[in-house]
């Protein structure tokens, strides 16, 4: 039986070659790092390579604010803007850094990566191997590179992968068109519910923008007979 088209994970997007910080990293060092490696966050780690915390652009901005901040008397804004005065006044990493860490495997689907991300607001996320250490550093900017594949790569996977799991040698009667990492199935399938797994299938393949399901059926297995009397 043909076995699904695989999904792509984090490992094979991330980037690997992460500039680190420790705990007890000056403010300047870190921005230098940043400046210098044109990246907008930092990930903070300790002894063991395991990361604790990160520092963004945004971490170190609010520097740029102290004066604002320290001379705000209204005692409802002292209280909601005490975490930003704690950090316009850190010298170090470990004063700056947002913690814990957010952080995913390297297993971890394209698609789930996504899902994270949107959930808990955040541009980036640290990739840990299996012992915890920091792997890499995956962006929203590396997850849409999915959706640069070819609509030939697509096509083979519907064709030679998604098809075949679902309808085995009966798939001559289904026809394929991609354009622009769109799907569109025509043809005609025996079940309602064939036609339906296909759509959802096909939608689930890596870099699909949509499908256009236009697949008729000989007979609606989906619809249940009325209860006898």
């Amino acid at each position: 039986m043909s076995q699904l088209p695989r999904h792509r994970t984090v490992a094979e997007v991330m980037t690997r070659r992460v500039h680190v910080a420790s705990p007890s990293t000056p403010f300047k060092t870190l921005v230098r790092l940043i400046e210098e490696n044109r990246v907008s966050a930092i990930p903070i780690v300790d002894q063991a390579g395991k990361p604790v915390g990160i520092v963004s652009e945004a971490d170190l901005l609010v520097k740029e604010r102290r004066r604002d901040l320290q001379a705000d008397s209204n005692l409802f804004q002292l209280r909601k803007h005490r975490h930003e005065r704690a950090k316009a006044g850190a010298l170090l990493a470990s004063e700056l850094m947002s913690s814990p860490v957010i952080t995913a495997s390297t297993e971890t689907t394209l698609a789930d990566a996504a899902r994270l991300m949107h959930e808990r607001n955040i541009k980036r996320l640290v990739v840990v191997d299996a012992r915890g250490r920091i792997a890499g550093i995956v962006t929203r900017s590396d997850l849409l590179q999915v959706f640069l594949r070819t609509d030939e790569d697509l096509l083979s996977d519907v064709v030679d992968r998604v098809i075949p799991a679902v309808l085995g040698g009966g798939s001559e009667n289904v026809l394929v068109g991609v354009l622009s990492n769109v799907i569109t199935l025509s043809g005609r399938v025996d079940r309602r519910s064939d036609a339906e797994i296909l759509g959802r299938l096909a939608e689930d393949v890596d870099g699909v923008v949509g499908v256009d399901n236009q697949l008729a059926y000989a007979w609606d297995d989906l619809v249940r007979a009325p209860a006898a009397r």
